[in-house]
């Protein structure tokens, strides 16, 4: 296969010391992972097998995986795809990749001549935008979303209300193919790249176990890149308006770089990344579950580390489209209520299913703590937990602080060490050469034996 024609992704760092960084991930552990695997050899100096029970994006798990084997752990599809591309690299060889990308422009060609009235309408609104005039893609994107436009029908131009009408005349209700177009074109990413993704998707889907998992995980890495949003995640599309409603001229020319990114160039470097990941030898494992469930059903482990939500701000949110692509299903819309007595789809246009953690509820979350702690001391490994304290003004509270989990952590482990992760590192290491930042050197870790 020839080079990738698009730069590999600035902000993925794959070191020597086994860093990874698939997606950009809200609390992601990048800078920490030298300080966790100190942690985790203190308590469990034989190196044996650590559970790594809120996996994320598999950070953690592939910082890991050079030195011991690893079961990831999360309850988000995406999560599982990730960790498994990353722990077990498979061998696609380039004949495999001519075919899957042969494939791939095939099913684009025919998504994007469905979807071709939508694509061309926002092509003549990014063209008003560069010529100064950004009404008509601030429009396009307050009513994006084909599933919320047919929902709401909303009274904006004629043009926008045609296409579409005619690209909804060719796109048959609940065709999977079409998934990211239908909910997320136009909102999260552009109509184009909306129905490559769509095609990359269809293509990936159509493979079996580890080799969808490698696809996937390029795709999502990519979707993750392009995104068009604030912050590069998918807790909220990006509000074009002002307060006074007129167009927010600084994202105006985010909105259309973002957009005109190539998807299927980009995913070549994914893919690419991917590929020339080593194996480490070991055995690894990654498992979609609760984490209860998952510490139920666990043996063979030498140690556990947890990296819980803490606030109330459910993760499940920043990642649904994520979650969606990984799942291949009807999403379905969460709902909520404006003034009290008109519904409407939520903005994020959220899967109704979306996962709510015990950990980010204040009245439920010692309870999902006393749960976790007594199924780890019922396998008699110790635990490593990671903290992140209540350090900024405009961060959400904790729902619980450090004395409420080290008084419950007591109840079931007989050694208690609450120590912040730069102190940790300089005692172990007696150097500065991780170069600890102000918000790791804020993070705390409990060490439970």
């Amino acid at each position: 296969m020839n080079k990738p024609q698009y730069p590999l992704p600035t902000d993925v760092s794959q070191t020597n010391t086994g860093v990874w960084r698939p997606i950009n991930y809200l609390g992601s552990k990048l800078r920490l992972v030298d300080v966790l695997r100190l942690a985790l050899d203190t308590v469990d100096p034989s190196r044996g097998r650590c559970v790594d029970l809120f996996a994320g994006s598999g950070t953690v798990a592939a910082a890991l995986s050079a030195h011991r084997s690893v079961t990831a752990v999360d309850i988000q599809e995406y999560s599982r795809v990730l960790c498994s591309a990353v722990l077990n690299p498979v061998d696609v060889s380039d004949h495999d990749l001519e075919e899957f990308f042969g494939a791939v422009k095939k099913q684009a060609s025919l998504t994007q001549s469905l979807a071709l009235p939508l694509i061309k309408y926002e092509e003549f609104c990014l063209n008003q935008a560069r010529s100064g005039n950004p009404e008509p893609i601030c429009e396009l994107i307050d009513h994006a979303s084909m599933i919320a436009f047919q929902a709401s029908k909303p009274a904006v131009q004629s043009a926008f209300k045609s296409a579409h009408r005619r690209t909804r005349e060719k796109i048959g209700a609940g065709d999977r193919t079409t998934i990211i177009l239908r909910f997320y074109g136009g909102l999260f990413f552009s109509y184009r790249q909306a129905a490559e993704l769509d095609a990359l998707l269809t293509v990936a889907h159509g493979l079996g176990g580890p080799r969808r998992d490698f696809y996937l995980a390029a795709i999502i890495s990519t979707a993750s890149e392009v995104v068009n949003t604030v912050g590069k995640h998918f807790a909220q599309p990006i509000r074009p308006r002002g307060g006074d409603g007129k167009p927010k001229r600084h994202l105006v020319a985010k909105i259309m770089r973002d957009r005109e990114i190539d998807v299927l160039k980009l995913v070549s470097s994914w893919i690419e990344r991917y590929r020339f990941l080593h194996p480490s030898g070991r055995a690894h494992q990654a498992i979609r579950a609760d984490y209860a469930d998952a510490l139920a059903a666990t043996k063979d482990v030498a140690v556990v580390y947890a990296d819980p939500p803490y606030t109330r701000d459910h993760y499940s949110r920043f990642y649904h489209v994520l979650e969606t692509m990984c799942l291949w299903d009807d999403p379905g819309v969460s709902t909520t209520r404006i003034h009290s007595d008109t519904e409407t789809f939520s903005r994020g246009m959220y899967r109704a299913d979306r996962h709510q953690s015990p950990f980010c509820v204040k009245s439920q979350a010692p309870a999902a703590f006393t749960k976790m702690f007594s199924a780890v001391k019922a396998l008699g490994v110790p635990l490593v937990l990671s903290y992140s304290p209540y350090a900024t003004s405009n961060a959400h509270p904790r729902v619980m602080d450090v004395d409420q989990i080290s008084q419950l952590a007591k109840e079931y482990f007989a050694s208690v060490e609450i120590i912040s992760a730069g102190k940790f590192s300089h005692m172990k290491l007696n150097a500065t050469r991780l170069h600890l930042d102000a918000s790791t050197e804020a993070e705390i870790l409990f060490l439970l034996r």
